[in-house]
């Protein structure tokens, strides 16, 4: 274990030192102050039936294709580039850990910038007394619904990061092949969920549910929990990060 935190520990580094990793969160902090800025001012000038916060949140999935694979393409492929890849096993180390520390240190990563993303509701509740104050912090649990969801939802979707970049080293092509996947994950379940409603038929039974990420999304903002989504996610990442360490067994055998 004490290999594995020192490993941990330098992957934590990489990201901390990397240019990098500052231009990702730029470029994260403008797309969301964007988001937030435009349904801030929708919602002074229309009345909306939704909360703020849950609206935002429903706009998730835009940062989250553009940061996910901007952060996880350098965690295998830069390795396979620059031929480093090798160096990791001089220590007796195996592939599975490997992969659980970059998947770790991206995913803590992740989870920091989404983290910062308060920070917009904090800076409104400043203007204490005005309606952009009761409009943004009228169901304060919606906004830790949100991050809660987002936080189990981050372990799936690094996951595919780490995957993809596991199986090349072109950091182009891991960067696309995430967004593609995630981008199909997305759009994937709403499309399933609403073929359903109108043909009148429940064919996707409970898997339909488990596709539809904005529906679950709703249902955290809203306070509904369902143990079983925390199941599914956990899994299913579980899943992807055994294929990634299979993936890296194969380059180095």
């Amino acid at each position: 274990m004490k290999k594995f935190y020192t490993l941990l520990k330098y992957e934590i580094y990489k990201l901390m030192v990397s240019p990098a990793t500052y231009i990702i969160a730029l470029i994260f902090m403008l797309s969301i102050g964007g988001i937030f800025a435009f349904l801030l001012y929708d919602y002074i000038k229309f009345e909306q039936d939704v909360p703020l916060v849950q609206m935002f949140y429903r706009c998730f999935w835009l940062p989250t294709c553009i940061i996910v694979p901007l952060l996880s393409m350098r965690s295998f492929s830069e390795e396979y580039k620059y031929g480093t890849f090798h160096s990791l096993f001089s220590v007796p180390i195996s592939c599975a850990e490997v992969v659980l520390a970059k998947f770790l240190a991206t995913y803590g990563m992740f989870i920091f910038l989404w983290l910062c993303s308060w920070s917009l509701f904090l800076a409104v509740g400043f203007k204490s007394g005005s309606i952009v104050h009761e409009i943004a912090f009228a169901s304060q649990f919606n906004i830790g619904g949100g991050l809660l969801f987002i936080a189990i939802t981050g372990l799936l979707f690094v996951a595919i990061g780490i995957f993809a970049s596991s199986l090349t080293e072109n950091q182009i092509v891991s960067c696309t092949l995430t967004f593609f996947l995630l981008l199909v994950l997305f759009i994937g379940g709403q499309f399933f969920a609403d073929r359903s409603q109108i043909s009148n038929l429940n064919l996707y039974g409970t898997y339909q549910e488990s596709l539809n990420i904005f529906s679950q999304l709703d249902n955290f903002c809203n306070g509904v929990f369902d143990t079983r989504l925390v199941v599914f996610y956990l899994s299913t990442c579980k899943l992807t990060l055994c294929f990634s360490a299979a993936a890296v067994q194969e380059k180095i055998s």
